[in-house]
């Protein structure tokens, strides 16, 4: 079991589309790599984004694959720093499905819990 960290950053970070994609005029987001993902996939970014959160340092980068459907991606950590007394990450995401690519920079706090929560 992963913890809460996973499904929020990912459907923050990865651009996951809303349920309400058209309605809400957004259709962009409806052709991101996310939006391709499967449970494999998420699981595999779930891994390497606890990982590089929980144990590796600044700069340090790490890449996951999906070898049944070539669905890729890669996080990076940028920065770590201290807000209201609690330790934040900047975190850089890329992904890549079905020729689809993006890249998106977000930052995470770690709570009193010891989650890492997306504050953008």
């Amino acid at each position: 079991m992963y913890p809460p960290l996973s499904a929020l950053l990912l459907a923050v970070a990865l651009i996951a589309p809303p349920l309400s994609v058209h309605a809400s005029n957004m259709g962009f987001l409806e052709f991101s790599p996310s939006a391709y993902f499967t449970t494999k996939d998420w699981d595999l970014v779930k891994e390497t984004a606890d990982d590089l959160l929980n144990n590796q340092k600044d700069g340090e980068s790490k890449s996951w694959k999906n070898q049944e459907n070539d669905h890729s991606g890669k996080l990076t950590l940028l920065k770590t720093f201290s807000d209201f007394g609690t330790t934040c990450r900047t975190m850089e995401v890329f992904s890549d499905a079905i020729q689809v690519k993006a890249t998106r920079v977000i930052t995470l706090c770690k709570n009193k819990e010891g989650q890492w929560k997306v504050l953008n």
